[in-house]
């Protein structure tokens, strides 16, 4: 089996899904997240013709949303979400409505309510695919977010947690484990990410060498 037709983060998606792992390729869940993705971005925004890009507005202050072509078949023109644009704590419950096809409620979380969603960001080794969960606080703030999952190579993904929340390397007494954490301006833990490899590793599955859990909290 080529690198095309590896399972591609079965293990992350299935967290949120509940699918078993051997339903998917590589190709098939990244068309289909596509798919879905396109169709979330553009079933609330009427179309003028076949040609023209349209955009729906993005929480205040937000990284621009991913542009969708009014085609819904059109995948080409239509990226799958990065990671940066999705790693937001001016997230609207609305904006993950809208942006989602299936999105599971109800998760209660101390005085938190989440809603979690399936991520599949790419089909590059540096991509990534799991459970990505918002937990907005009373005030309909996201107060927490929690994405776990898999990866071929989580070099980007510390690269961008290291920017945009200065997560640090910390050392641990478990040698399986690597740990970045990040701290508010009381000196409080406000986040940490979690890499472990898998427990077996194959050579015909790149996508899934790595396992990670995020959680980041709301720092203001």
């Amino acid at each position: 089996m080529g690198i095309k037709k590896s399972i591609l983060y079965a293990g992350g998606l299935a967290l949120a899904t509940g699918i078993p792992f051997t339903m998917y390729s590589a190709p098939d869940m990244a068309k289909s997240v596509q798919r879905a993705w396109v169709h979330a971005t553009t079933a609330s925004t009427p179309a003028k013709t076949s040609t023209n890009v349209v955009t729906e507005p993005a929480p205040a202050g937000a990284a621009q949303p991913i542009a969708a072509a009014t085609n819904p078949n059109s995948l080409a023109a239509m990226p799958m979400p990065r990671l940066d644009e999705v790693l937001r704590f001016d997230a609207t419950v609305e904006w993950v409505m809208q942006r989602w096809p299936r999105v599971s409620t109800g998760l209660p979380y101390l005085q938190l309510q989440g809603y979690r969603v399936p991520l599949v960001t790419g089909t590059s080794l540096d991509d990534l695919a799991g459970s990505l969960t918002y937990y907005f606080n009373a005030h309909q703030q996201v107060q927490r977010i929690t994405l776990r999952g898999t990866t071929g190579d989580p070099r980007s993904m510390v690269g961008l947690l290291a920017d945009r929340y200065r997560f640090t390397r910390r050392l641990t007494n478990d040698p399986s484990i690597v740990l970045y954490e990040t701290v508010n301006t009381s000196n409080q833990l406000a986040g940490s990410l979690k890499i472990r490899s898998a427990k077996v590793v194959k050579s015909d599955q790149p996508y899934s060498r790595f396992e990670f859990d995020l959680v980041i909290d709301r720092t203001e």
